[in-house]
C-alpha cells in the first residue's frame, strides 16, 4: 500500500477542512483597504481635501507571486534496497477546501499544500503516491514560499540488478492554468 506523506501520520483526516483564521483576517484587511480608498458613491478614490499632504490615496491590487516548485531527488542505495529522499521547494498558491472554500491553515506543511503526488520505481512494481485530500485551486489566491524534505515511500527492494528510472510527480495550485505539476527523475543502477 502506498504511504501518505510521512508527516501526516499523526494529523487528523479533516486537517484540510479547518478554516484558517489568518486567511480570513487577510481577506478582511484587503477589503477594508479598498473600501477606505473609495469612500464616495462612485467607487473611485476620493480626491485629497485642500490643505492635506500631497500623498495620493488609491487602492492597490496585489501582484501575484510567480508560482513554481523545484524537486530534488536524493537516492540512497544499499545493495538492492533504495531509500529516496525528496526535497520540494518553491512558491505555490495555498489551495482551498473543496466544501468550505477556505484556504488551508498557515501551519500546513509545504508538501501538504499539494494536490497530490505519485512515484514509480521503474521496475514494474506498484506505483505509489498520495492524493491532496478535498482541496481545489479555484479561488486560491494566497501565495506561500517554502521547502520540505521527506521520504514518500518505505525503502524499496529491487528484485534483480539493472538500471531503473525513479519518477516523481507533484502538483500544486498556481501558474497560468491555475495548477501545475513538477516532475523529476533519477536513474538508479542496481549491481
Amino acid at each position: 500500500m502506498a504511504k501518505r506523506h510521512s508527516i501526516l501520520k499523526t494529523t487528523s483526516p479533516v486537517r484540510r477542512r479547518r478554516a484558517a483564521g489568518a486567511g480570513l483576517l487577510i481577506t478582511a484587511l484587503a477589503a477594508s483597504a479598498v473600501v477606505a480608498g473609495c469612500n464616495n458613491d462612485e467607487g473611485t478614490p476620493s480626491p485629497q481635501a485642500s490643505g492635506s499632504p500631497s500623498a495620493s490615496a488609491s487602492a492597490t491590487t496585489p501582484v501575484a507571486a510567480k508560482a513554481g516548485a523545484e524537486v530534488t531527488l536524493t537516492p540512497v542505495l544499499k545493495g538492492r534496497v533504495l531509500t529516496m529522499k525528496v526535497t520540494v521547494a518553491g512558491t505555490v498558491l495555498v489551495p482551498v477546501g473543496a466544501e468550505d472554500r477556505k484556504p488551508l491553515p498557515d501551519d500546513t506543511s509545504f508538501v501538504d499544500l499539494s494536490l497530490g503526488s505519485d512515484y514509480t520505481f521503474g521496475d514494474g512494481s506498484e506505483p505509489g503516491g498520495a492524493d491532496g485530500g478535498g482541496v481545489v485551486c479555484e479561488g486560491a489566491t494566497k501565495p506561500k514560499t517554502g521547502s520540505q524534505t521527506y521520504e514518500p515511500a518505505d525503502p524499496h527492494t529491487f528484485a534483480k540488478p539493472g538500471t531503473y528510472t525513479f519518477t516523481y510527480n507533484i502538483s500544486f495550485c498556481g501558474g497560468p492554468t491555475g495548477q501545475f505539476t513538477t516532475t523529476k527523475t533519477a536513474e538508479i543502477t542496481v549491481a
